[in-house]
């Protein structure tokens, strides 16, 4: 049993991620989060001092109320299963929620987010929490996105892969089409595009879609949108981080669906 952790060091890989369905959170507001979200979870992993920290009873009582045990581990094996540089020394065991896109039903959803070849791990995980806030419906990613439960990608999303759905598909291409068959506005983003988003009405639903940091949309994907529409720039800079402008373009096709309303009011 002491040994057990060894097993979840292939969790660090894609291909491990992707042959047992599990993947790594890690830190304390990650795994805080993890405990109170849906999720299921298969194991916790703590150091000694974790143990010894103001995190540790209130982490104790959500494993308690999860009927979960934790096993304690020295702190070099931790470092080996971590990805951060300095852990702190707890790590959770996740399921993947296992969204597939059969299972999805989008006849009632009003917004969607489609990515196409995003690959930085930080600019994935950073849309995936901002389209969350905007009040997206489900996250399609083409078949070259980053792996979505990457280490990385989790943490930039700050929890909010744990109640989001996000799918990878098969065949990009073909969900565009059936989107359109279904009567979704196809809207994509390039900074060399004539209509401007803040002057572009938007009726639901609407699918969002962004291209990756280097190429944007490729040329089949823009043929396939309804129209495609830039951010209005008021300095000098050539372009903007695909996080940034999908911040950008979520929060004023939001502002019009849902007519600014929030959970809040």
């Amino acid at each position: 049993m002491a040994e057990g952790w060894r097993k979840y060091s292939a969790l660090k890989t894609k291909k491990g991620r992707q042959q047992s369905g599990l993947f790594l959170i890690e830190g304390y507001r990650l795994a805080r989060e993890a405990l109170i979200s849906p999720l299921s979870l298969e194991a916790c992993l703590v150091t000694g001092p974790f143990l010894e920290s103001e995190h540790w009873p209130e982490i104790r009582e959500h494993l308690r109320l999860r009927n979960l045990r934790h096993q304690v581990i020295n702190q070099a094996a931790f470092k080996r299963l971590a990805d951060t540089e300095t852990p702190q020394g707890i790590l959770l065991v996740a399921r993947q929620p296992g969204q597939e896109q059969e299972r999805i039903n989008l006849g009632r959803k009003k917004l969607l987010l489609l990515l196409e070849g995003v690959r930085d791990p930080g600019n994935l995980g950073t849309l995936i929490r901002t389209a969350d806030w905007f009040g997206v419906n489900v996250v399609l990613l083409s078949p070259d996105c980053v792996d979505p439960y990457n280490p990385k990608v989790v943490r930039a999303s700050m929890g909010s892969l744990f109640y989001l759905p996000v799918v990878e598909v098969e065949d990009f291409l073909s969900v565009l089409d059936q989107l359109k068959a279904s009567r979704f506005l196809l809207v994509g983003t390039s900074p060399s595009a004539q209509r401007v988003l803040e002057k572009t009405q938007f009726r639901a639903p609407v699918a969002v879609v962004l291209g990756g940091e280097a190429q944007g949309l490729s040329p089949e994907v823009q043929h396939r949108m309804d129209f495609m529409v830039r951010i209005w720039k008021y300095g000098q800079a050539e372009s903007l981080n695909v996080a940034i402008a999908g911040g950008v373009t979520l929060h004023w096709v939001a502002g019009q669906i849902f007519r600014f309303k929030s959970k809040a009011e």
